[in-house]
């Protein structure tokens, strides 16, 4: 089992080769030059010093996320590039766990950091564990002085490595005495690690098709971010006006839509309905329903149109429900959501809904089960 994995999330850019655990070459530059102009040199380099030719790859791997945005991209076009010309499988290694691989087998707490500008690092938590690596924490965008905070809370030794170990090591180490900083070769993440990860999740069978491989980011690019804030969501009522922009977010959203009389009537007969829209430059994104009924109201549906997903347009709108809520004397808010459904159930959570209980077959084109969640206001 051959594996050629790259690595451009950072600075530096590496290639390696491995063949049935063993590290057969490994080739790192980090002389300030753009990945496009090193990619194609550093592939050539491993397979040349290796003595093996392309066509006798078995998979191709890389780094997904996160860490640099045009880094990521660059990386994963060439392994996909890789793959569909080749036709061979490609695997996804996530950044943060190779950069972790780095200092495997520590036995203590590992502590990887990238840059995330603003005063914040990306970051996971690591120890080994019956001799695997094990990751104890989720992967997150986090400010140093709460990673500070978090990793007070061990009283071990804590290993740290990564790009912002040189922007904010000084400062871990002089709050905590037990932190080390690991040694300079280890400092970025190396292909060799994300090739080693590769092999194991090949042999777990989590090889993807070339077009199935996607980056992970966290967090989106600061030139996303400061588009997405010169976009005001403006939320306002429903009117009937509204009702064919919304019925067209209905049916891209959900397996089985309501039908536009649905929501005709929603709008002009039903006087427990509360509909509130979301908006972008004047054009209907989203929209959220809810049924009050005395004291108590029933989310009926939310949704956003798929292309202004990720753009807080949920958030908006939950929180513009609650507040609806509350004007109208709600003492208690309540709603189904599928259980497959993490992004939304995340979602409401976030506002305080909590798990209440399951209503058994209750969506009909698949029988799944709904999630009640409920909201004490």
């Amino acid at each position: 089992m051959r594996i050629l994995a790259i690595d451009t999330s950072t600075a530096a850019a590496s290639s390696a080769i491995v063949e049935n655990g063993s590290l057969l070459c490994e080739f790192t530059i980090n002389d300030g030059k753009k990945h496009s102009e090193k990619m194609i040199n550093i592939v050539n380099i491993a397979l040349e010093n290796s003595g093996i030719e392309i066509n006798s790859i078995d998979a191709f791997a890389c780094s997904i996320g996160p860490g640099s945005f045009t880094g990521l991209r660059l990386g994963a076009a060439a392994v996909k590039g890789f793959g569909q010309a080749l036709n061979k499988p490609v695997i996804a290694v996530p950044t943060l766990d190779a950069l972790a691989f780095n200092v495997y087998p520590f036995h203590g707490l590992i502590c990887p950091m990238l840059d995330a500008q603003r005063n914040m690092v990306y970051s996971s938590l690591y120890t080994t564990r019956d001799n695997e690596l094990k990751k104890l924490e989720e992967y997150r965008a986090i400010e140093i002085d709460n990673l500070i905070d978090r990793l007070g809370e061990f009283n071990g030794r804590i290993v740290i490595l990564g790009d912002a170990v040189s922007i904010f090591g000084k400062k871990l180490k002089a709050a905590l005495p037990n932190i080390i900083e690991s040694s300079s070769g280890n400092l970025y993440p190396r292909a060799s690690s994300v090739a080693l990860l590769a092999e194991k999740l090949y042999k777990e069978g989590k090889a993807l098709k070339y077009d199935e491989l996607k980056l992970y980011y966290i967090r989106k690019s600061q030139a996303e971010v400061e588009y997405e804030k010169k976009l005001k969501i403006d939320i306002s009522p429903m009117t009937g006006e509204d009702i064919e922009a919304v019925y067209d977010i209905e049916c891209l959203s959900f397996n089985t839509p309501w039908s536009l009389e649905s929501f005709k009537t929603e709008i002009y007969k039903n006087t427990a309905a509360k509909y509130l829209v979301a908006k972008l430059e004047d054009k209907v994104v989203g929209y959220a329903g809810m049924w009050i009924v005395l004291d108590e109201g029933h989310i009926t549906n939310i949704a956003v149109h798929p292309e202004h997903r990720g753009k807080k347009i949920g958030d908006a709108l939950v929180n513009a429900m609650i507040k609806t809520a509350k004007d109208n004397n709600v003492k208690r808010m309540t709603l189904e959501v599928r259980p497959s459904n993490w992004a939304a159930i995340n979602l409401y959570k976030k506002y305080g809904f909590n798990e209440y209980g399951v209503r058994r077959g209750y969506y009909e084109d698949s029988g799944e089960d709904a999630l009640i969640m409920w909201l004490e206001l």
